[in-house]
C-alpha cells in the first residue's frame, strides 16, 4: 500500500506532506502521554485519600498505646519510653508505622502534584518526606534502652548500639519532616493564587522550625514555656509536625479535587 500524504497545520511551514505513518505515530505517543497523565493522577489521589485515613489513625493508635501505663507518664517519659515498656506497646509502634505511613504519601503526592513537580524543590520535599519515614522505620525497630545519659553509661555494648541507632532514627525523621515541612510551604506560597491558601502555606512552613525548637530545645531554650518535661515537649512538637501535615494535606487535596472533575 503507498502512503497518502496529508497535509496539517504541523508541517505548514515544510515542504514535505505528513504521512499516514507518521500521523499513527503520532497519535501513539499522544495517547501514551495521556495515559500516563491519568494514572500519575490516579496515583496521586490515592496517595492523598490514604494519607487522610492514616493520619487520623496514627495518633489513635498512639493514644491506645498510652493507655494502661499505670507506672509511666506521658508529660515526663517520652514516646519511646512507653514503645520500649508501656503495656500497650505495640500499639505506640503501630501508631508510628501508620505516621511514616502517611509521611510517604505525602511525598508521593507531592511528586506527583502537576502545580508543584516542575520544580526541583518538589523533589527534595518528597525525597525528605522518604527520610523521615526510614527515620520512623528505625525508631520502631531499634527500641529506647536508656532515656538518659547516666542509665546508658550503665548498660552493656548491644544496649548501646541499639539506643544509637534508635537516636539515629529520631534525628532523621526530625530534620527529615521539618525539611519537608518547610521546603513545602515555600513551593505552595509561591504556587497559591489565593490568600487562604498561602496561609495554610505559610502554618505549614512554620510548623517545622517551631517543632524542632520544642523537641531539641532544654528548658532555657525557646520551649521555655513547657517547661523542663521531655515528654509534653516532644508530644507539643509532634503535634506541631502533625498540623504542619495536616495542612499540607489540605493544599494537596485542592488540585487532585479539581482533577477528578475533569
Amino acid at each position: 500500500m503507498g502512503r497518502w500524504p496529508v497535509i496539517s497545520s504541523h508541517n505548514r511551514g515544510q515542504n514535505r506532506p505528513l504521512y499516514y505513518h507518521e500521523i499513527t505515530r503520532y497519535t501513539q505517543i499522544t495517547s501514551v502521554d495521556y495515559s500516563l497523565a491519568g494514572w500519575s493522577m490516579a496515583t496521586m489521589r490515592a496517595a492523598i485519600v490514604s494519607a487522610w485515613i492514616v493520619l487520623f489513625a496514627a495518633p489513635l493508635a498512639l493514644f491506645i498505646g498510652h493507655l494502661g501505663a499505670d507506672d509511666l507518664s506521658w508529660i515526663k517519659n517520652g514516646i519511646s519510653t512507653y514503645a520500649a515498656t508501656a503495656p500497650h506497646a505495640n500499639w505506640i509502634s503501630a501508631g508510628m508505622l501508620l505516621a511514616g505511613l502517611s509521611i510517604a504519601c505525602l511525598g508521593v503526592g507531592i511528586s506527583l502534584n502537576t502545580r508543584w513537580r516542575i520544580t526541583i524543590l518538589s523533589q527534595i520535599a518528597s525525597m525528605c518526606c522518604g527520610a523521615a519515614a526510614a527515620g520512623l522505620l528505625m525508631l520502631c525497630r531499634f527500641k529506647e534502652t536508656a532515656n538518659n545519659f547516666e542509665a546508658l553509661k550503665r548498660m552493656e555494648f548491644a544496649a548501646v548500639r541499639q539506643q544509637t541507632f534508635h537516636d539515629a532514627g529520631l534525628l532523621i525523621f526530625v530534620s527529615s519532616a521539618v525539611l519537608a515541612l518547610m521546603i513545602s510551604g515555600v513551593i505552595a506560597m509561591a504556587r497559591s493564587a489565593s490568600w487562604g491558601s498561602r496561609l495554610l502555606a505559610a502554618v505549614v512552613f512554620v510548623s517545622g522550625p517551631i517543632a524542632c525548637a520544642i523537641v531539641i530545645s532544654s528548658a532555657q531554650g525557646p520551649a521555655a514555656f513547657l517547661g523542663a518535661a521531655p515528654g509534653l515537649k516532644q508530644r507539643a512538637g509532634f503535634f506541631c509536625l502533625w498540623v504542619g501535615a495536616l495542612c499540607l494535606m489540605a493544599l494537596l487535596t485542592k488540585p487532585a479535587r479539581q482533577s477528578a472533575n475533569r
